[in-house]
C-alpha cells in the first residue's frame, strides 16, 4: 500500500493525471464528509472538495509525501468552507449555527480531522455489509436522515429499519474489535451523537 501510495505521488508531482485521481479516490468521500460538517450542503461541500484537488493539483510539485497532501487539502476545504459560511446568504444560519466553528481553535480542527478519518474507515468496513444494512447505515449517519424518511426512501417498513440498522452496528462493532481498534466509544460517537 505504501509502495503504491509513494509511487501516486511521485506521479502526481511529475503531472500524471492518473495519480489526482487515485488521490481522489481516496481522499475525496473524507474531505467530503469534512466540508458537509461545516456547511451542511452537499452540492457546495462536493464543489469545494473538487476546488481543493484543482489546488493540489495546481501545486503538486511542492508535496513528496501523503501527510502534506492531507493536511494541505484538508487546509483548502475548511477555509473554502469557512469563506463559504462568510459569505452564504442565510445570515442567521451563519451567524447562529457556525459561527463557533469560524473560532475552532487548531485541536477543534485536528479533532474534526481524526473524526473524518475514523469516518472513512467505517465507510469502507459499512461498504461489505449486505445491501440493505449499508443503505440503512449510509442514510441514517452520512445524510442525516430519520427512520421515516430511510422508510419512504427504501419502501420498507421502520421496523426493517431498526433491525438492518441494529445488525449493521453489531456487524462493524465486531469487525472494528477484531482489528483490535479500542473505538467502541468513538463509534457511538458517530453513529449516536454522544457528547464528545
Amino acid at each position: 500500500m505504501m509502495d503504491e501510495l509513494n509511487k501516486q505521488i511521485s506521479d502526481l508531482r511529475i503531472g500524471k493525471e492518473t495519480a489526482l485521481s487515485y488521490l481522489m479516490d481516496q481522499y475525496a468521500c473524507a474531505l467530503h464528509f469534512f466540508a458537509y460538517k461545516f456547511i451542511k450542503d452537499k452540492q457546495t461541500s462536493s464543489e469545494i472538495v473538487s476546488d481543493a484537488f484543482i489546488k493540489l493539483w495546481e501545486r503538486r510539485e511542492h508535496f513528496e509525501a501523503i501527510e502534506p497532501i492531507k493536511s494541505f487539502l484538508y487546509l483548502v476545504v475548511k477555509n473554502a468552507c469557512l469563506d463559504h459560511l462568510k459569505h452564504s446568504r442565510n445570515k442567521y444560519r451563519y451567524e447562529e449555527a457556525n459561527l463557533i466553528e469560524l473560532e475552532a481553535t487548531d485541536q477543534d480542527i485536528l479533532r474534526k480531522i481524526i473524526y473524518t478519518e475514523l469516518v472513512e474507515l467505517i465507510v469502507y468496513e459499512v461498504k461489505k455489509l449486505p445491501r440493505q444494512q449499508a443503505q440503512v447505515l449510509h442514510l441514517s449517519f452520512m445524510e442525516d436522515k430519520n427512520i421515516q424518511e430511510i422508510c419512504d426512501e427504501l419502501g420498507t417498513t421502520a421496523n426493517t429499519v431498526y433491525f438492518a440498522r441494529s445488525k449493521a452496528v453489531a456487524t462493524l462493532k465486531k469487525v472494528l474489535a477484531q482489528k483490535k481498534l479500542s473505538l467502541h466509544y468513538l463509534f457511538l460517537l458517530l453513529f449516536f451523537n454522544l457528547p464528545q
